[in-house]
Protein backbone atom coordinates (compact mmCIF):
# COMPACT_ATOMS: atom_id res chain seq x y z
CA UNK A 1 0.00 0.00 0.00
CA UNK A 2 1.48 3.16 -0.60
CA UNK A 3 1.82 6.02 1.43
CA UNK A 4 -1.32 8.13 -0.50
CA UNK A 5 -3.12 5.65 0.10
CA UNK A 6 -2.24 4.96 4.08
CA UNK A 7 -2.73 8.74 3.92
CA UNK A 8 -6.07 8.56 2.91
CA UNK A 9 -7.01 5.07 5.17
CA UNK A 10 -6.05 7.09 7.76
CA UNK A 11 -8.25 10.44 7.27
CA UNK A 12 -11.29 7.96 6.44
CA UNK A 13 -10.47 5.68 9.92
CA UNK A 14 -10.23 9.39 11.40
CA UNK A 15 -13.40 10.63 9.82
CA UNK A 16 -15.24 7.54 11.31
CA UNK A 17 -14.05 7.94 14.70
CA UNK A 18 -15.13 11.69 14.85
CA UNK A 19 -18.15 10.89 13.84
CA UNK A 20 -19.10 7.95 15.84
CA UNK A 21 -18.05 10.24 18.90
CA UNK A 22 -20.75 12.59 18.51
CA UNK A 23 -23.76 10.04 17.46
CA UNK A 24 -25.40 7.43 19.35
CA UNK A 25 -25.25 3.74 18.28
CA UNK A 26 -28.35 3.97 16.21
CA UNK A 27 -27.62 7.14 14.58
CA UNK A 28 -29.66 9.32 14.55
CA UNK A 29 -27.55 12.41 14.66
CA UNK A 30 -25.40 11.23 11.04
CA UNK A 31 -29.76 10.83 9.62
CA UNK A 32 -31.01 14.15 10.57
CA UNK A 33 -27.53 15.21 8.99
CA UNK A 34 -28.13 13.54 6.08
CA UNK A 35 -31.74 15.04 5.75
CA UNK A 36 -30.37 18.70 5.50
CA UNK A 37 -29.51 17.09 2.05
CA UNK A 38 -31.59 17.62 -0.54
CA UNK A 39 -31.06 14.34 -2.12
CA UNK A 40 -31.90 12.76 1.18
CA UNK A 41 -34.70 14.52 2.45
CA UNK A 42 -37.68 13.83 0.16
CA UNK A 43 -40.64 12.95 2.32
CA UNK A 44 -38.94 12.99 5.66
CA UNK A 45 -41.60 15.96 6.86
CA UNK A 46 -44.09 14.62 4.84
CA UNK A 47 -47.17 15.10 6.91
CA UNK A 48 -48.66 11.23 7.89
CA UNK A 49 -51.96 10.49 9.43
CA UNK A 50 -53.25 8.56 12.27
CA UNK A 51 -54.34 5.37 10.52
CA UNK A 52 -57.51 5.73 12.17
CA UNK A 53 -58.12 9.24 11.62
CA UNK A 54 -60.38 10.29 8.79
CA UNK A 55 -58.62 12.55 6.65
CA UNK A 56 -61.12 12.89 3.74
CA UNK A 57 -64.78 14.22 4.18
CA UNK A 58 -67.18 10.92 3.82
CA UNK A 59 -69.36 10.81 0.11
CA UNK A 60 -72.11 13.00 0.44
CA UNK A 61 -75.47 10.96 0.95
CA UNK A 62 -73.77 8.35 3.25
CA UNK A 63 -74.80 7.43 6.69
CA UNK A 64 -72.66 7.04 9.50
CA UNK A 65 -72.75 3.54 11.01
CA UNK A 66 -73.70 3.01 14.97
CA UNK A 67 -72.95 0.51 17.07
CA UNK A 68 -75.60 -1.18 18.94
CA UNK A 69 -73.28 -1.03 22.19
CA UNK A 70 -72.96 2.85 21.90
CA UNK A 71 -70.11 4.85 20.61
CA UNK A 72 -66.53 4.45 22.34
CA UNK A 73 -65.96 8.09 24.21
CA UNK A 74 -62.62 9.54 23.37
CA UNK A 75 -59.76 8.94 26.12
CA UNK A 76 -60.34 10.46 29.23
CA UNK A 77 -58.68 10.79 32.68
CA UNK A 78 -59.26 9.68 36.37
CA UNK A 79 -60.19 13.84 36.48
CA UNK A 80 -62.83 13.38 34.05
CA UNK A 81 -64.92 10.67 35.49
CA UNK A 82 -68.14 12.58 36.36
CA UNK A 83 -68.53 14.39 33.03
CA UNK A 84 -67.83 11.41 30.72
CA UNK A 85 -70.46 9.44 33.21
CA UNK A 86 -73.10 11.75 32.27
CA UNK A 87 -72.85 11.21 28.72
CA UNK A 88 -73.04 7.23 28.85
CA UNK A 89 -75.96 5.03 29.43
CA UNK A 90 -75.79 0.75 29.65
CA UNK A 91 -77.08 -0.22 26.65
CA UNK A 92 -77.67 -4.37 27.94
CA UNK A 93 -79.69 -6.13 29.62
CA UNK A 94 -79.42 -8.43 32.59
CA UNK A 95 -80.28 -11.39 30.82
CA UNK A 96 -78.35 -15.24 31.41
CA UNK A 97 -76.08 -14.08 28.20
CA UNK A 98 -74.81 -10.76 29.22
CA UNK A 99 -74.45 -12.04 32.84
CA UNK A 100 -72.17 -15.16 32.18
CA UNK A 101 -70.26 -12.71 30.24
CA UNK A 102 -69.95 -10.58 32.85
CA UNK A 103 -69.35 -12.81 35.35
CA UNK A 104 -66.50 -14.41 33.70
CA UNK A 105 -64.58 -10.94 32.98
CA UNK A 106 -65.21 -9.52 36.23
CA UNK A 107 -63.60 -12.83 37.78
CA UNK A 108 -60.94 -12.70 35.45
CA UNK A 109 -59.97 -9.34 35.97
CA UNK A 110 -61.92 -7.55 39.12
CA UNK A 111 -62.36 -10.43 41.63
CA UNK A 112 -58.88 -10.42 42.74
CA UNK A 113 -59.63 -7.16 44.98
CA UNK A 114 -63.11 -6.98 45.34
CA UNK A 115 -63.68 -10.47 45.97
CA UNK A 116 -66.22 -13.08 44.22
CA UNK A 117 -69.48 -11.13 45.70
CA UNK A 118 -68.05 -8.15 45.19
CA UNK A 119 -67.64 -7.33 48.88
CA UNK A 120 -63.94 -6.09 49.18
CA UNK A 121 -62.25 -9.55 49.92
CA UNK A 122 -59.86 -10.74 47.38
CA UNK A 123 -57.53 -12.92 47.64
CA UNK A 124 -54.66 -10.14 47.34
CA UNK A 125 -56.23 -8.02 49.97
CA UNK A 126 -54.11 -8.72 52.97
CA UNK A 127 -53.59 -5.80 56.07
CA UNK A 128 -50.33 -7.44 56.83
CA UNK A 129 -49.29 -6.79 52.55
CA UNK A 130 -48.85 -4.19 49.88
CA UNK A 131 -52.79 -4.53 49.17
CA UNK A 132 -54.36 -3.76 52.69
CA UNK A 133 -57.39 -2.82 51.34
CA UNK A 134 -60.12 -2.83 48.48
CA UNK A 135 -63.06 -1.43 48.20
CA UNK A 136 -66.84 -3.44 48.52
CA UNK A 137 -68.55 -2.43 45.28
CA UNK A 138 -72.00 -4.60 46.32
CA UNK A 139 -72.87 -1.39 48.61
CA UNK A 140 -74.54 1.62 48.77
CA UNK A 141 -71.67 3.44 47.71
CA UNK A 142 -71.65 1.79 44.25
CA UNK A 143 -75.01 1.53 43.94
CA UNK A 144 -75.56 5.17 44.09
CA UNK A 145 -73.18 5.84 40.80
CA UNK A 146 -74.45 5.77 37.74
CA UNK A 147 -73.61 2.94 35.24
CA UNK A 148 -72.18 5.12 33.06
CA UNK A 149 -69.53 6.15 36.13
CA UNK A 150 -68.87 2.36 36.87
CA UNK A 151 -67.97 1.95 33.29
CA UNK A 152 -65.77 5.30 33.32
CA UNK A 153 -63.46 3.91 36.87
CA UNK A 154 -63.35 -0.02 34.68
CA UNK A 155 -62.06 1.65 31.64
CA UNK A 156 -59.84 4.95 33.19
CA UNK A 157 -59.05 3.34 36.96
CA UNK A 158 -59.66 5.46 40.03
CA UNK A 159 -57.17 6.36 43.03
CA UNK A 160 -54.95 3.41 43.61
CA UNK A 161 -57.25 1.13 40.93
CA UNK A 162 -55.46 1.08 37.54
CA UNK A 163 -57.41 1.67 34.39
CA UNK A 164 -58.54 -1.48 32.70
CA UNK A 165 -59.55 0.02 29.13
CA UNK A 166 -56.61 -2.08 27.64
CA UNK A 167 -57.57 -5.44 29.09
CA UNK A 168 -61.76 -5.37 28.52
CA UNK A 169 -63.15 -4.22 25.85
CA UNK A 170 -66.36 -1.75 25.50
CA UNK A 171 -69.03 -4.47 25.56
CA UNK A 172 -67.03 -6.38 28.78
CA UNK A 173 -67.48 -3.17 30.14
CA UNK A 174 -70.74 -2.56 29.96
CA UNK A 175 -71.54 -6.41 30.46
CA UNK A 176 -69.21 -6.23 33.95
CA UNK A 177 -71.40 -2.98 35.62
CA UNK A 178 -74.40 -5.11 35.06
CA UNK A 179 -72.66 -8.26 36.21
CA UNK A 180 -72.46 -5.63 39.28
CA UNK A 181 -75.80 -4.56 39.66
CA UNK A 182 -76.62 -8.33 39.87
CA UNK A 183 -74.15 -8.53 42.73
CA UNK A 184 -75.48 -5.92 44.36
CA UNK A 185 -78.78 -6.97 43.73
CA UNK A 186 -77.79 -10.22 45.77
CA UNK A 187 -76.28 -8.62 48.29
CA UNK A 188 -79.24 -7.03 49.37
CA UNK A 189 -78.32 -3.45 48.84
CA UNK A 190 -81.48 -1.01 47.60
CA UNK A 191 -81.22 0.05 44.31
CA UNK A 192 -80.56 3.80 44.20
CA UNK A 193 -79.07 3.69 40.14
CA UNK A 194 -81.70 2.58 38.01
CA UNK A 195 -80.91 -1.04 37.26
CA UNK A 196 -83.00 -2.21 33.90
CA UNK A 197 -84.66 -4.97 33.83
CA UNK A 198 -84.59 -8.23 31.80
CA UNK A 199 -86.75 -7.88 28.29
CA UNK A 200 -87.04 -9.53 25.13
CA UNK A 201 -85.67 -6.50 23.29
CA UNK A 202 -82.73 -5.98 25.17
CA UNK A 203 -79.46 -5.67 23.65
CA UNK A 204 -77.18 -8.80 23.41
CA UNK A 205 -73.53 -8.91 23.81
CA UNK A 206 -73.29 -10.25 19.96
CA UNK A 207 -73.94 -7.26 18.53
CA UNK A 208 -75.68 -9.03 15.21
CA UNK A 209 -78.71 -10.31 17.46
CA UNK A 210 -80.38 -6.54 18.20
CA UNK A 211 -82.92 -5.32 17.07
CA UNK A 212 -83.24 -1.95 15.54
CA UNK A 213 -85.42 -0.86 18.33
CA UNK A 214 -82.52 -1.44 20.66
CA UNK A 215 -79.57 0.31 18.84
CA UNK A 216 -78.74 3.78 20.73
CA UNK A 217 -79.51 6.84 19.01
CA UNK A 218 -76.58 9.57 19.27
CA UNK A 219 -77.29 12.69 21.20
CA UNK A 220 -75.83 15.93 21.73
CA UNK A 221 -72.79 16.40 23.01
CA UNK A 222 -71.62 12.00 22.93
CA UNK A 223 -67.99 12.48 22.42
CA UNK A 224 -66.87 10.89 18.57
CA UNK A 225 -66.28 7.13 18.25
CA UNK A 226 -63.44 5.38 17.72
CA UNK A 227 -62.18 2.24 15.81
CA UNK A 228 -63.32 0.37 18.94
CA UNK A 229 -66.47 0.53 18.08
CA UNK A 230 -66.23 -1.99 15.55
CA UNK A 231 -68.53 -4.76 16.64
CA UNK A 232 -66.34 -7.82 18.44
CA UNK A 233 -67.44 -11.44 19.03
CA UNK A 234 -67.45 -11.64 22.62
CA UNK A 235 -69.94 -13.67 23.16
CA UNK A 236 -69.01 -16.28 26.07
Amino acid sequence: MTSANLARAAALGAAVLALSACTDWAGYDLDRAAGKVPAFSTMRNDVSPDPYQMVREPVPGTVPALHPLGDVPERYSQTQLDSVAALLSNPLQPTPQVLARGQRVYEANCAVCHGPEGAGNGPVVDANNKFPFAPAINGAATAARSDGYVYAVIDAGRNFMPPYGARITHADRWAVVTYVRHLEQRAGTPATSPIPQASAGGAALDAGTVPPSAEPQPSAGTPPATMENRPSSTVP
